[in-house]
C-alpha cells in the first residue's frame, strides 16, 4: 500500500504531471485511494504548471466519485486560486465547489484573509468576511488578529484602532496575544510612548500583560536609550515575584553593556543568577564585549575563561574583540594566548577576519604588536606567509 501511495510522487520528480494525475485517478480501483497528501502534492504541481481550472475539475471529479472532502486539501486548492488566480476566482471556485459538498470553515476563511492580507490586499477583505457570513460563520479571535497584524504592518494605526474596537463591540475583547500584536508594531516603528499607553490600557482592562509583552518593551526601550526606565520596569517585575526569562536580563546587560554601564550589567549578572536563571552565551559575550570597550582586559579574558570552563559557545566576534583589546593594552603574550584557545578549542576564525584585526592592530601605532600577532597566525596556519 505504501509502495501506490509513493507513486505519484515519483512521476512529479521526473516531470510526468500528467501520468501523476492518471495514477492518482487510478489509485481507488486497487483499493489505495489517495490520500490528503497525495491530493495536496498534485494540486501545488498543476498550479506550478500553469493547470488552474485543470485542478479545480479533477477535484470536483473526485468529489463527485465519492472522495472525502478533505478540509485541508479544499484549503490548500483555495489558496492556490487566490495566489494564481486573485481573491475573487477563488471565492467563484468556492461556491461551485460547495455544490459538490464541499464547504468551507473558519480555517478556509481565515488561511485566505491572511493571505490577501500579507500581499496588502485590504480592499478584498470585505468581500471574503461577506462569504465567511454569508455562510452562516462569525469571525473569531484569529480572524481579527490576522486583520489587526496586517494594519499594524502598514502602520494604519486608525485601522489597528478600529479592529480594536470591533472585536471588544463582537463580543471577541482583545487578550495578551492581540495587545502583543500592537505593542510589538509600535516598537518596530519606535512608537514607544503609544506602546506604554497600550501596555496601561491592557493592565486598565484586566488583561494580564506576559513575558513577551515585557520583553518587546524592554528591548524596544534599550535601542532609544531608556535603560533605566527599563531596568525600573525589569525590577519592579521581579519585586512582584514575576517570572523573568534569559533573554529579559540578556536584553538590558546587552543594553548596559553597549552604553558602558558593565558595573550595572554584571549586578544583573548576578541577580539572573541568584534567581536561578542560566546564562547563555548571549549573556556572557555581552559581557565580554562590555568589558572590552572599557580596556577591563583582566575581567574579559576571565568573562572569557569561564565560557571555555563550561563549554559554552564562544562567538568569533567575541575573540576578536578580547584580542583587539588585550593588544592596545600592551597584552600580547595574552592575546597570543587566546588566538591559541580559539584555534585549538574553536573553529578557525576566516582569513579576511585575521587580516582586519592584524591590520587594525599595526593601524593604531602598535606595529611591533601586529607583526608578532601576525606570526602566531602564520603559525597555526590561519594566514600565509604571503598575506
Amino acid at each position: 500500500m505504501l509502495l501506490g501511495l509513493r507513486r505519484p510522487l515519483v512521476f512529479f520528480r521526473r516531470g510526468q504531471l500528467n501520468s501523476a494525475i492518471k495514477l492518482a485517478e487510478d489509485m481507488g480501483f486497487c483499493g489505495c485511494p489517495p490520500d490528503v497528501i497525495t491530493f495536496n502534492t498534485l494540486f501545488r504541481s498543476m498550479f506550478e504548471h500553469g493547470k488552474y481550472d485543470e485542478a479545480i475539475w479533477f477535484w470536483k471529479d473526485q468529489l463527485r466519485k465519492g472522495y472525502p472532502p478533505y478540509l485541508i486539501s479544499y484549503t490548500i486548492l483555495l489558496e492556490l486560486v487566490c495566489k494564481n488566480c486573485g481573491i475573487q476566482r477563488a471565492m467563484n471556485a468556492m461556491e461551485d465547489l460547495a455544490f459538490d459538498g464541499c464547504h468551507p470553515d473558519l480555517v478556509t476563511f481565515n488561511s485566505l484573509i491572511n493571505l490577501i492580507c500579507k500581499r496588502g490586499n485590504f480592499e478584498d477583505v470585505a468581500m471574503v468576511v461577506g462569504g465567511l457570513m454569508s455562510h452562516g460563520l462569525e469571525p473569531n479571535a484569529v480572524t481579527y488578529n490576522t486583520l489587526l497584524h496586517s494594519f499594524c504592518i502598514k502602520g494604519k494605526w486608525a485601522e489597528a484602532d478600529d479592529m480594536l474596537f470591533i472585536m471588544k463591540e463582537a463580543s471577541h475583547p482583545p487578550t495578551v496575544v492581540t495587545y502583543n500584536i500592537l505593542i510589538n508594531s509600535l516598537c518596530k516603528y519606535q512608537i514607544l510612548d503609544r506602546a506604554i499607553d497600550v501596555l496601561h490600557k491592557m493592565l486598565n482592562e484586566g488583561c494580564s500583560p506576559d513575558i513577551v509583552t515585557y520583553n518587546t518593551l524592554l528591548a524596544a526601550m534599550c535601542k532609544v536609550d531608556m535603560i533605566e526606565e527599563a531596568l525600573n520596569i525589569l525590577h519592579s517585575l521581579r519585586n512582584n515575584g514575576y517570572s523573568l526569562v534569559v533573554i529579559s536580563y540578556n536584553t538590558l546587560i546587552d543594553g548596559l553593556a553597549k552604553k558602558g554601564e558593565i558595573k550595572k550589567a554584571m549586578v544583573l549578572f548576578n541577580e539572573m543568577v541568584s534567581d536561578g536563571i542560566t546564562p547563555d552565551d548571549i549573556t556572557y559575550g555581552s559581557l565580554v564585549m562590555g568589558f572590552c570597550k572599557q580596556d577591563m582586559v583582566h575581567e574579559a579574558v576571565e568573562m572569557l575563561q569561564e565560557m571555555v570552563k563550561i563549554n559554552c559557545r564562544i562567538r568569533g566576534s567575541t575573540f576578536t574583540l578580547v584580542i583587539q583589546a588585550l593588544c592596545r593594552n600592551a597584552k600580547l603574550d595574552t592575546a597570543i594566548e587566546i588566538v591559541s584557545i580559539m584555534v585549538s578549542r574553536y573553529s578557525k576564525p576566516s582569513k579576511a577576519v585575521c587580516t582586519s584585526l592584524v591590520r587594525g592592530v599595526a593601524a593604531s601605532g602598535m606595529t611591533d604588536t601586529a607583526t608578532k600577532l601576525r606570526e602566531v597566525l602564520i603559525e597555526h596556519k590561519i594566514l600565509k606567509e604571503d598575506s
